[in-house]
């Protein structure tokens, strides 16, 4: 009788062991749950998303370079139609140089500052214009130059800035003047003017002299340019 009980409890606790053996295999070789799609999804969108601010720092950066170099575009394109501009003055005056020379295309400057001064000043005295301007453009400045200034009314020439430009003939001078002038009224300043103008350059008496001046702005002083 206490060999069965004891063969029954040695059996009871055999099966206990094996219980307890199954457990622990279970738990040691049991495998990861596999993610879902979603899961795998979010976890992506996490390690790849970047913080608003910083979405943001990188959109205006892109911004940004791309203004500074439609403003270094810009800069070019203006400075290279100026060094075109100037490279079309340069290439003018020199052919003045070669076919005229230096004396002569100096001269024809001068003679071409002092002309437009005394139309734009309005000097009604005809001796000072002798030596300066052709007899058939004087003829013609008698008609535009008032011969009595209005009272309290002055000019002052502020500056003229000359350019060479292209002659239609081969014996003329042309050349443009950036002329900037004030209109005072009892001493104070009532207008402030700059104007474009062109002046045709000719050889009389081994001088030159103004034979035209035209405006190519409308509305301003100086015969328009048609």
């Amino acid at each position: 009788m206490e060999k069965r009980i004891l063969y029954k409890f040695t059996f009871l606790i055999i099966i206990a062991l094996l219980i307890i053996v199954m457990y622990v295999w279970k738990w040691t070789t049991d495998e990861e749950e596999p993610q879902s799609p979603e899961d795998l999804f979010d976890e992506s969108q996490h390690e790849t998303e970047q913080p608003p601010v910083l979405q943001q720092k990188k959109i205006d950066e892109v911004l940004e370079d791309k203004s500074d170099s439609n403003t270094e575009d810009e800069t070019q394109n203006g400075v290279g139609d100026n060094e075109n501009q100037q490279t079309t003055e340069d290439q003018h005056e020199t052919a003045y140089l070669d076919q005229f020379g230096d004396e002569a295309v100096t001269n024809a400057k001068e003679q071409a500052k002092q002309g437009l001064a005394l139309y734009l000043l309005q000097i009604p005295e005809w001796d000072k214009w002798q030596g300066v301007v052709t007899a058939s453009f004087l003829k013609k400045i008698k008609q535009n130059v008032p011969t009595m200034k209005e009272a309290n009314m002055e000019r002052r020439l502020e500056s003229i800035e000359l350019f060479a430009s292209d002659a239609s003939k081969e014996d003329h001078m042309v050349f443009g003047a950036f002329a900037s002038w004030d209109v005072t009224s009892n001493g104070r300043v009532t207008n402030q003017r700059t104007q474009l103008f062109y002046l045709t350059m000719v050889q009389q008496d081994d001088q030159w002299l103004v034979n035209n001046m035209v405006s190519p702005d409308e509305g301003m002083e100086g015969e328009k340019d048609s």
